[in-house]
């Protein structure tokens, strides 16, 4: 007998109010350059732009506030369940 899995995902999203210009604050605040910090987190300037003015399709993953929080030297508090670390 041939042994299948399926897996199934679970998807979870929260809103937060004000995260866009809170991450905007942060970026202003540090020493890095916008360039520097698309760079290291690994997204472009159109789509930094679109999470600051919170315009962005669809939602910011956790794994990009992860490495937002790393680079930018800050932590939002937004935790999910089963959040992974990055």
């Amino acid at each position: 007998m041939i042994s299948t899995r399926m897996r199934i995902r679970q998807v979870k999203e929260v809103e937060i109010e004000g995260l866009g210009e809170r991450i905007k604050q942060a970026r202003l605040d540090s020493s890095k350059s916008l360039e520097q910090i698309c760079d290291e987190v690994g997204v472009s300037r159109t789509y930094w732009y679109d999470v600051e003015k919170e315009t962005l399709k669809g939602a910011l993953s956790i794994e990009n506030l992860r490495k937002i929080e790393g680079v930018l030297g800050v932590d939002f508090g937004v935790s999910l369940e089963g959040d992974p670390e990055i």
